[in-house]
């Protein structure tokens, strides 16, 4: 599961990536990608709040409790 997490926030920050990519463009003689940044952005905020979920709904397994030293 944890590795799972981790390529969801890769997966996240390339996407993050691309729609700055897309934003980019324009600075070298190009137009503003509009579907990079889109995507990028959609993508980015889906893979990021899915891992964020699913690591705050197995947090527990990550972390080692001991309930006799509360």
């Amino acid at each position: 599961m944890r590795l799972f997490i981790t390529t969801l926030s890769l997966l996240c920050v390339i996407s993050f990536g691309y729609a700055l990519a897309g934003y980019g463009s324009s600075l070298f003689g190009g137009g503003i990608r509009t579907d990079y940044v889109i995507g990028g952005l959609g993508a980015g905020l889906i893979f990021g709040g899915l891992a964020m979920f699913i690591w705050y709904r197995k947090r527990k397994d990550f972390y080692d409790y001991d309930d006799n030293n509360v």
